[in-house]
């Protein structure tokens, strides 16, 4: 202003003149340039927003339907569920001599199961939202880890029974186990200490993860058929035919979606091909003139919850909000009825699963920086799985 006053020739009132109103146009755009900014940020903010719901329902969806096959293998297929006839011939054994054959001490054992998968998974996604570096991280318990439940399920019954008592020892163990396993994780972040987990040679991944693999199809297998792993497979073929179907169905698409590189070019063709599993299954039987009845005795669905209040009455959508059996979770243990010589015997199993837990971080964690593009730090992850599974534990 003083230079433009210097040169001004028209004196010094002009100079100062000009001065002013030039301060107060440039003020006048500011304030209408300052108005601008938020509402396109907003504006920005909302359609960034948007843009991800699709993303999200799909993988609300996802969870969903992966929460039933979880669900259903918590607990061993001959740990029988009260819904099915007493004449079910359905028996596990645990590789050892013993045969696990008896009843579940509550209804609904699938409910019980999926209960925990989506209370976990809750719990999990809201820790690692805000203790993890991804921006899209998604939490979702390692099903290589539902034969470790197993395990620990055969442990407890050979000491309790099948009773409510079991049941509690069983639970306290899983708490405990997501605990250790949150309490390993938070310690290796802490402390900086997680490029030890790359020491693991890579034939005891390739080992551990093969070996777990073939359990997990067993245990998918003996779910599907709902009978031990045997000869009365032959008996359930129709059963087991669905499932071989659309697993086929999916390596040729993928098979045939690839590009020059080996890529898949729709990344989105897995997930959105497994959320159509449903619809196109009632579409099957509708076409094959089957009923969903026939369907039914047939073995094609799990068994259907209860849907009345016990007295009649049906209930409403609220109602089992307030059912005690949704809170079973919450109130199977019982301290005074815990089994230590099971909890005792169970350590072996325990420290084989955190160590399993922990041997798939140095495999995840960068794989998902790289798909994502994303630069984390290893131990800030660490921490962040230390945090959500101590919580859900």
């Amino acid at each position: 202003g003083a230079t433009d006053e210097e040169f001004d020739g028209n004196g010094s009132n002009n100079g100062v003149n000009t001065h002013l109103s030039i301060h107060a146009t440039n003020s006048t755009r500011k304030r209408s340039i300052r108005r601008r900014p938020l509402l396109h940020r907003q504006w920005r903010s909302i359609e960034s927003a948007a843009s991800q719901l699709p993303a999200i329902a799909l993988v609300t969806l996802f969870h969903l339907m992966v929460g039933i096959p979880f669900g259903v293998s918590y607990f061993p297929v001959g740990w029988k569920s009260s819904t099915f006839a007493a004449g079910d011939d359905i028996s596990t054994s645990d590789g050892g001599g013993f045969v696990m054959d008896g009843t579940f001490p509550i209804p609904h054992k699938e409910a019980l199961g999926i209960r925990m998968f989506l209370f976990s998974t809750i719990i999990g996604q809201l820790t690692m939202t805000y203790a993890s570096n991804f921006r899209n991280c998604i939490a979702l318990q390692m099903v290589e880890n539902v034969p470790f439940c197993q395990s620990l399920s055969y442990i407890v019954i050979s000491h309790q029974g099948y009773g409510r008592e079991a049941l509690s020892t069983l639970f306290f163990l899983f708490g405990l186990a997501s605990v250790i396993v949150g309490a390993v994780f938070y310690t290796l972040g802490r402390f900086e200490l997680g490029k030890v987990l790359y020491f693991f040679p890579a034939h005891v991944l390739v080992g551990c993860i093969g070996g777990i693999g073939v359990f997990i199809a067993k245990t998918g297998l003996e779910v599907t058929a709902n009978a031990s792993f045997g000869m009365v497979f032959f008996e359930k073929m129709p059963l087991l035919l669905v499932v071989f179907g659309f697993e086929a169905g999916l390596r040729v698409l993928n098979h045939l979606t690839k590009d020059s590189t080996g890529t898949s070019r729709y990344p989105l063709l897995s997930p959105i091909y497994f959320c159509l599993i449903t619809p196109v299954f009632y579409l099957g039987i509708w076409a094959s003139g089957i009923s969903v009845e026939t369907a039914f005795s047939e073995g094609y669905f799990f068994p259907p919850l209860d849907d009345s209040s016990g007295d009649g009455s049906v209930m409403s959508f609220l109602s089992p909000l307030w059912s005690e059996s949704t809170w079973d979770i919450f109130r199977i243990v019982d301290f005074s009825t815990i089994s230590w010589a099971a909890v005792t015997e169970s350590i072996p199993t325990m420290v084989a699963l955190v160590l399993f837990s922990l041997i798939h971080v140095p495999i995840n964690i960068p794989a998902f920086a790289v798909s994502s593009d994303v630069d984390v730090e290893i131990n800030a992850e660490l921490v962040a799985h230390g945090y959500s599974n101590g919580i859900v534990g």
